[in-house]
């Protein structure tokens, strides 16, 4: 007997929404606590999103006169987070400045050299991963560039 191949969720659904964003603001937990950053609230609903691609939410700072916090992005990019008042509150300026640093970070990483913001276990393995990241960065970056999501 054959079996029906899974198809996949339906994030237009509250319920799939919702746990894919649930998720993804784990992932950005678990960022800034494998770095030791001690963050306020991260905001439930996204600042922004394209589900289930990426998410970019705020992250409260806990304290720190005149630092805000952060925007953090994960999704099916690499988790990464910028400060707050380094930007406007425009999406697709935060958007253009993450797809930038990965670009930067992909070719660093492809050379073989290292790229301190992203954790490599095994050296061999920077110029894959660069790949990787680079593939990330241009689809960010064709988010970013078509207008007619803005």
């Amino acid at each position: 007997m054959a079996t029906k191949p899974l198809e996949a969720p339906d994030y237009r659904n509250r319920f799939n929404r919702g746990l894919w964003l649930n998720e993804r603001r784990r992932d950005l937990r678990h960022y800034f606590d494998s770095r030791h950053i001690v963050i306020g609230a991260i905001d439930i609903e996204p600042f922004w999103s394209k589900v289930p691609y990426v998410g970019l939410w705020r992250v409260r700072s806990l304290g720190t006169p005149g630092f805000d916090g952060w925007y953090g992005i994960a999704g099916d990019v690499p988790s990464d987070i910028v400060g707050i008042n380094n930007f406007s509150d425009r999406p697709r300026d935060i958007l253009r400045y993450f797809a930038a640093k990965w670009r930067f970070a992909a070719a660093r990483l492809k050379a073989g050299e290292d790229y301190p913001e992203f954790r490599i276990e095994f050296i061999e393995d920077r110029p894959k991963i660069g790949a990787a990241i680079e593939d990330r960065a241009m689809r960010l970056q064709r988010w970013v560039d078509e207008d007619s999501l803005w």
